[in-house]
């Protein structure tokens, strides 16, 4: 008996089992092509999320240095303050969903 992961939810899990005991991913009866389809359609939907949350992390960056730009505001408000914030949230982020692309796509 050997553990292998379940294709749907990545945990291990014995290579007899008919089903995952974490997720309830039907093994028995899938063939090798069904397993590998769905380890497909999950690591396309891992990829799916990471790249709308750079995106909106990317939004946030431009929108508060679009605010630096069009108001101005005094250095030292509360204004010039959150704007800075938002665009240094937003690029750490956006270039921390990046990376985390990269090694998702690394993977497989």
């Amino acid at each position: 008996m050997a553990l292998t992961k379940c294709p749907s939810c990545n945990k291990r899990i014995s290579s007899k089992a008919r089903e995952c005991p974490h997720c309830q991913f039907v093994l028995a009866g899938q063939s090798k092509e069904d397993i590998q389809r769905e380890r497909r359609r999950l690591n396309q939907e891992k990829s799916d999320k990471l790249v709308s949350r750079s995106m909106l992390a990317l939004i946030i960056a431009i929108a508060a240095f679009t605010y630096l730009f069009m108001q101005q505001p005094q250095p030292q408000s509360w204004g010039y303050n959150i704007a800075i914030g938002g665009i240094i949230v937003g690029l750490v982020w956006f270039v921390i969903n990046r990376v985390q692309l990269v090694f998702l796509k690394k993977k497989r």
